[in-house]
């Protein structure tokens, strides 16, 4: 049976005395948000209270730490009876925690988090979201401007066909009672900046905020993260070259001009890099994450308080100082902030490729490859097997692209790690390396020959560009297709106007 024969819990619960009789509520103008966090998607708090890890006082924290907003993620399907009714006791919980947040000050995002179930199950889902927004936007119809809904976190799989429907279904049950609500919906593809132009919005409707999640590169944010196979493994990848921050403000580019189009505020719902990617490199990916949403007027939600990603250390109980500084500049240390930067190799930013061994491709008969652990401080390299010498050097080749743009005077270099990896401990092999276009005419850019032998060392080719290119059409290569035994590669640098310091 659906909703037609159950009762809505009461509205205006003892602990909710906020929300009751202020009919006039949503009439302020709300305010924009700006810097925020996630919080309690994964505490105990919701099943046994007294085992949770989130504490009320929290919000307080969080508002002083220079946040104005949570976004609080929901996984509520797992607390509604057989005919889709919320327990009290989860609404008394969610109360509570509303409260918390608008009594220190923060704007409080509703986010219904069962995202996984509604992608793998459309059909199955669709009555359980429709039930709940029915009820939530019933139970906070009175709520401050500062309570916010968000339909769905991630919509992707069965749901990218299915999602347009899905979000004007509920979307017209949460303005049946919520009439001026600020709405979050965000698009396919785990709310993919790419998908964008996929959505479907209602255009008279402007208290709808767009979101997106930001967690490029993954191989840099989810080093590491046993959820994701194809990551679980990875380690030692950086971010902060030249490549990696022009990609990330054309991505935001991106965004800001959809967003001038279709006149619609913009919150970056999500972001964040594993533990595992280190403190230094968080640092450096968050700050500029950050700042380049700040820049273009974005709200931001930091994934996430606790749990993973995290920013406050609940066995310490306050801010891991150095991410909450990346976050929020006006309260970093300025001993940490100093130490990041010693940490970090300036060069780095004046790489104009993906300085990853997931970047090379290998080409050619008589070859396979595959990841291997290396001597370079416990990072991963990729082993070539070369079966036999073949009639030409480019017969096979290992292939990276320059993904950044080279002007014309540009000074190039281009540097890897390699060796032989056969049984003659004396063997050398010269191979030809160079930056090249990566199509016909295949006009070299930059050119040479470098010997490899059985020791791991750097090998490296250097010149100026006498022409431009565009970004991702010139390629590093290296023709191995004479070398006839295995060679160990590590991940591949391209630097562009690289002035070492003095």
């Amino acid at each position: 049976m659906f909703l037609r024969s159950f009762r809505l819990p009461a509205l205006c619960l003892a602990l909710s005395s906020l929300f009751c009789g202020a009919a006039n509520a949503q009439t302020d103008p709300p305010p924009a948000l700006k810097r925020g966090v996630n919080i309690i998607g994964y505490d105990a708090l919701w099943t046994d209270p007294a085992q949770g890890r989130f504490q009320l006082r929290h919000m307080q924290a969080i508002k002083d730490g220079g946040f104005d907003h949570v976004r609080m993620n929901l996984h509520a399907f797992a607390h509604m009876d057989a005919e889709y009714r919320l327990s009290p006791e989860w609404l008394k919980t969610l109360d509570g925690l509303v409260n918390a947040g608008l009594k220190a000050g923060l704007q409080v995002i509703l986010d219904e988090h069962n995202f996984e179930e509604c992608s793998k199950d459309v059909p199955a889902c669709r009555p359980k979201l429709l039930a709940f927004w029915r009820q939530l936007a019933a139970h906070y119809r009175d709520a401050p401007t500062a309570v916010l809904f968000e339909i769905l976190n991630e919509p992707h799989g069965d749901l990218d066909k299915a999602w347009n429907d899905v979000l004007a279904e509920n979307l017209q049950i949460i303005r049946e009672s919520n009439p001026t609500r600020r709405v979050v919906i965000g698009p396919t593809q785990w709310n993919s900046l790419s998908r964008l132009d996929s959505l479907r919005l209602p255009e008279a409707d402007r208290n709808i905020l767009v979101t997106f999640h930001y967690y490029t590169p993954m191989e840099f944010t989810h080093q590491g993260a046993s959820w994701t196979p194809e990551f679980s493994k990875l380690s030692g990848n950086t971010w902060g070259s030249a490549y990696d921050r022009e990609r990330l403000q054309k991505d935001f580019d991106l965004i800001k001009n959809w967003a001038e189009r279709n006149k619609r505020p913009i919150l970056m719902g999500e972001f964040g890099a594993l533990e595992s990617a280190g403190v230094a490199q968080r640092v450096v990916w968050t700050d500029a994450i950050a700042r380049a949403a700040e820049a273009r007027g974005f709200g931001w939600s930091y994934w996430q308080f606790d749990s993973n990603f995290v920013v406050w250390d609940m066995k310490k109980d306050g801010w891991v100082k150095a991410i909450h500084g990346a976050l929020i500049p006006e309260q970093a240390d300025p001993a940490i902030t100093a130490a990041v930067a010693r940490a970090v190799d300036p060069a780095l930013e004046f790489v104009i490729n993906s300085p990853r061994i997931s970047a090379w491709n290998v080409y050619g008969d008589k070859q396979s490859n595959l990841q291997v652990a290396c001597e370079m401080s416990g990072k991963a390299c990729l082993r070539v097997d070369l079966q036999q010498r073949l009639a030409n050097a480019w017969d096979i080749g290992a292939v990276v692209p320059v993904q950044a743009d080279i002007r014309k005077g540009d000074k190039l270099q281009a540097m890897v790690w390699a060796r032989i990896d056969g049984d003659d401990p004396k063997a050398t092999a010269v191979v030809p390396m160079l930056l090249q276009m990566g199509s016909p005419p295949y006009t070299s850019v930059v050119s040479g020959s470098v010997t490899l032998s059985t020791k791991l060392e750097p090998v490296m080719i250097g010149g100026v560009a006498a022409e431009s290119f565009a970004g991702g059409t010139v390629n590093l290569a290296l023709q191995l297709g004479q070398v006839g035994q295995p060679v160990v590669l590590s991940a591949p640098y391209v630097l562009r106007n690289y002035k070492p310091a003095k």
